[in-house]
């Protein structure tokens, strides 16, 4: 397998996912493959744009074994694209091909000024969204805004007042979204 032809299948429900739009939203219950399918789609985007840059998000991130690199390093591995192509994994980041880089934070103790680091990130991907506080929302939203920028959500709704449901889920949804329900069986 070719780094450069690399083929990953898709769940059906993801396919609405799969093209350009500034937010893009999975939710559903444990076990839907949510995070499987946005970890493998930034690993296919930071192959397709050189110096690609994506950011993974939670409220709160104590410790980098809270977040998302685990499984996207293991997502490398199974690609066949761990530390080649342009890929290194170190601690606290993973290097993309064409000099990007993934990162990883929690939006809990930024500031509007502490957030502007994000500015020229790709992607910009919050995992366990339900979690997510109308501020830090209010923060990220317009700090991701680089041309083709996009935001990503993947969720488990607990509650309709969540500030992930009431953008994502609500009456309107802000223009350029798609999101899609998934669940263990699809």
């Amino acid at each position: 397998m070719s780094a450069r032809n690399l083929e990953i299948q898709t769940a059906e429900v993801f396919e609405p996912l799969l093209h350009p739009a500034r937010y893009k939203g999975a939710y559903g219950g444990r076990g839907s493959a949510k995070s499987h399918f946005f970890a493998e789609l930034g690993i296919e985007d930071a192959l397709r744009i050189p110096g690609f840059r994506m950011v993974c998000i939670r409220e709160n991130l104590k410790s980098l074994k809270d977040s998302a690199k685990h499984l996207l390093e293991d997502k490398l591995q199974k690609f066949g694209l761990r530390e080649v192509d342009g890929f290194k994994v170190w601690k606290d980041r993973i290097e993309t091909p064409g000099g990007g880089e993934i990162l990883f934070t929690g939006m809990q103790d930024h500031t509007a000024d502490s957030i502007k680091s994000l500015e020229g990130i790709d992607r910009a991907w919050v995992e366990e969204a339900q979690t997510l506080s109308a501020r830090s929302l209010s923060l990220l939203r317009p700090t991701i805004r680089k041309p083709n920028s996009e935001l990503w959500f993947s969720w488990n709704p607990t509650r309709r007042s969540d500030a992930v449901d009431k953008m994502l889920r609500g009456p309107t949804l802000p223009t350029g979204a798609v999101v899609v329900r998934s669940n263990w069986s699809d």
